[in-house]
């Protein structure tokens, strides 16, 4: 076709929510009869490249994010300087990649180096203030309008939340402080916009998704475990790996590394009770499809206590330190299933 047009999707390597939030766009680009290539790192790239098998994917190295259990509020601020590091560094990055590839069109997922002033581009973000921790809160509007500034480099920028700003999923994140005069609301991203039918899959009374940089992933995962060896419910635990073969046996808990976006549909979508992180991507996973789950914030991750707090009028939520199977149980006692 005359007009088809080539995007560059270049998703954060930060867990797996923004890859899997670009799916939907990157299914309505090609929908659309255009092309897309893919520019990501680590395990965002495996799993776009496992998603889209037949797309062409390139590394493009992202900071390496590792999160532990312990003082992770001061370490996240230690990651800015990386961070903008980073984004000077893929911004002469982004030059190579447009120098060997014809691209019309940039679509970068929270990635604050990836604009270009001869190639549109699009930023991708809910983040458009951070929330940081206890006295450094003073700072929080600050770095509002040093966000702002950068995504004004951008020529678009799109908001994957609903526009009300008094009911939404993003809270403060992207609606406490005006937003940038490029932007557009675009209503959330989700894995599980285009899949329509549930497939048939095994039941579990209890569904924990694992999400995020390690070690605090796998710290994650072993406290819930401690917790429900000890409980007769029937449990699956995602492990939010890139292996989608191997697979585990403890006891009543079920463990598999990773799964694809229609199982895990099905398996969310059958449970008793839900499990997991507050990550963005999550979030709007779970309003997809409208179910609770019991939110458990990654310890000093500031967005995720956000989070878990902003949605705690329709989701549980527990401190990592809080968990225990009488806490669960506690928890499936009072949902809505």
């Amino acid at each position: 076709m005359n007009d088809q047009l080539t995007y560059l999707v270049c998703p954060l390597n930060w867990g797996l929510g923004h890859a899997s939030r670009m799916v939907p766009l990157i299914n309505t680009f090609l929908n659309q009869g255009h092309k897309v290539i893919i520019a990501a790192d680590g395990n965002a790239l495996t799993y776009t490249a496992k998603e889209f098998p037949n797309l062409t994917h390139i590394r493009l190295k992202d900071v390496n994010i590792k999160f532990s259990s312990n003082k992770n509020s001061f370490k996240l601020i230690k990651l800015i300087p990386a961070i903008i590091i980073n984004a000077v560094g893929e911004h002469f990055r982004l030059k190579k990649i447009l120098g060997s590839h014809h691209i019309d069109i940039i679509v970068s997922d929270n990635r604050y180096g990836l604009w270009n002033k001869k190639t549109k581009s699009v930023f991708i973000t809910h983040q458009l203030m951070i929330k940081l921790p206890g006295k450094f809160s003073l700072f929080e509007y600050a770095i509002h309008k040093i966000i702002n500034s950068i995504v004004n480099k951008y020529d678009e920028c799109w908001i994957p939340d609903y526009p009300d700003p008094d009911n939404n999923l993003s809270g403060d994140l992207s609606h406490k402080y005006p937003q940038p005069q490029n932007s557009t609301f675009i209503f959330p991203l989700t894995r599980f916009s285009e899949i329509k039918k549930l497939i048939d899959t095994p039941k579990f009374d209890i569904v924990a998704i694992l999400s995020g940089p390690e070690p605090a992933r796998s710290e994650f995962e072993s406290t819930l475990i401690s917790a429900l060896k000890k409980s007769t419910q029937k449990t699956l635990i995602i492990q939010g790996k890139m292996d989608f073969q191997s697979k585990e046996q403890f006891k009543n808990i079920t463990i598999v590394p990773g799964t694809t976006s229609q199982q895990i549909k099905s398996y969310l979508v059958n449970a008793r009770l839900i499990i997991c992180r507050p990550g963005y991507s999550t979030i709007m996973d779970l309003d997809a499809i409208n179910r609770q789950a019991l939110l458990i914030p990654t310890p000093g991750q500031t967005e995720q206590e956000y989070l878990s707090q902003h949605h705690s009028t329709k989701h549980f939520r527990l401190n990592q330190d809080q968990i225990s199977l009488s806490k669960i149980e506690q928890v499936i006692a009072k949902s809505n299933l």
